[in-house]
């Protein structure tokens, strides 16, 4: 058995009561942290918790799936994602794999940071276009798609969720802005001018910030993990629901 379980959008508290006594009845527990920044030493606390040791898998090895599918042959075993186990991942191939292999798998929901982000927003759930990721620019590497999928979705009137790049860091969120006017200035465009920031969501720590990008530059966004929402056609409640956060 394989069960995929959402640790949700912080920490170990975000857990359901479902997935916690799930935890306690696996034989073995893996966990990945690389979709996602977590706050510091979940996993230790989780331990405690649970009474089990949680061993930290990194891409290769998940995406591999070698090591948990052996173990799930013939035990309970979880792996254990940030947010909803299979919002903004690639993971769904390990279910397909451990199904193949006649290894029965369940899946433990929770809190993903797209939905949550939504609702703090205030903006409607049915008014948003395609989500994209904002990736790191390098010198040999500057993709500029971002860019084309929010104007796709601004021009059909819809918003965009658009999440920041994670390189042994989290982009930082005014990295991600001065990213934005950067692409602009290379695609010859001043389309993207209004942007909801939005840090370590459900933290004590969260901040929510909303503006035009050179105002936004010079104000505190809050720490990083971050996402930015790029506003479509508003709805006037939805403007009123900005404004709490100019």
């Amino acid at each position: 058995m394989l069960f995929f379980i959402g640790l949700g959008i912080w920490d170990e508290k975000d857990l359901s009561i479902k997935a916690l006594e799930t935890l306690k009845g696996c034989n073995i527990v893996f966990a990945e942290t690389y979709t996602s920044e977590l706050r510091p030493n979940v996993f230790k606390r989780l331990e405690k918790i649970i009474q089990k040791k949680i061993t930290i898998l990194g891409r290769e090895q998940v995406e591999d799936g070698k090591i948990i599918l052996a173990k799930a042959k013939n035990k309970k075993v979880a792996l254990i994602t940030p947010g909803d186990p299979f919002i903004a991942s690639t993971h769904i191939s390990l279910k397909l794999d451990a199904e193949k292999q006649k290894i029965k798998t369940k899946i433990l929901h929770a809190q993903s940071i797209y939905t949550s982000a939504i609702s703090e927003s205030g903006l409607q759930l049915y008014k948003f276009g395609r989500p994209c990721s904002l990736s790191f620019w390098s010198e040999h590497y500057k993709p500029t798609s971002t860019l084309e999928v929010i104007l796709e979705n601004m021009r059909s009137g819809l918003h965009t969720i658009v999440f920041l790049d994670i390189k042994e860091r989290c982009m930082e969120p005014k990295e991600a802005l001065e990213l934005l006017l950067e692409i602009q200035k290379a695609k010859n465009t001043k389309e993207i001018d209004n942007v909801l920031v939005i840090s370590r969501l459900g933290s004590d720590e969260q901040t929510i910030r909303y503006g035009n990008i050179k105002t936004l530059l010079i104000n505190d966004l809050g720490k990083p993990p971050s996402l930015l929402i790029i506003p479509g056609k508003l709805h006037f409640m939805e403007e009123e629901a900005l404004r709490q956060f100019q």
